[in-house]
């Protein structure tokens, strides 16, 4: 997923630097191109199930034969040109959060999704990525988890 930063970064500084060179010199014409490479890049929210969230899962573990998740809120927004061009950006300080009991937790396996127990997570290593849509009970219990797969 560090890719996405990293060509987001890109994407800005690219922009940024356009700008400048179309607009940062005394008595120069702005270039028509430069403005209109700036504005071409637009991004819109990322679906998400009705009552799910976005997180990213920063570490797991079991305690007393509970799962325990430590998470961090996320938004999600995709470029509207390029939909493997996602930004996660934080929405929320960290929080740990448990399982409620019979909650479903679902992980990628190259192209499948696969049911696991949610003390899985504690022991193993995610294949894709650590961001997940989630759903919460009104006890603060996580319900459901659901690996997202963004290219």
């Amino acid at each position: 997923m560090n890719h996405r930063h990293v060509s987001a970064a890109v994407v800005a500084a690219s922009a940024a630097a356009l700008l400048a060179t179309a607009c940062g010199s005394a008595g120069a014409a702005p270039r028509e191109g430069a403005g209109h490479a700036a504005a071409a890049t637009t991004w819109k929210s990322c679906y998400v199930p009705a009552g799910r969230h976005f997180l990213k899962l920063d570490s797991a573990k079991n305690v007393k034969g509970k799962a325990v998740v430590r998470v961090t809120p996320q938004t999600c927004k995709v470029n509207t040109r390029n939909d493997e061009d996602v930004v996660y950006t934080p929405s929320g300080a960290a929080r740990s959060l448990g399982f409620a009991p019979g909650a479903s937790v679902e992980v990628l396996r190259e192209t499948t999704s696969v049911k696991v127990a949610p003390t899985w997570l504690a022991n193993h290593k995610l294949a894709n990525s650590p961001y997940f849509s989630y759903h919460v009970n009104a006890k603060g219990q996580i319900t459901a988890l659901s690996e997202i797969y963004h290219p």
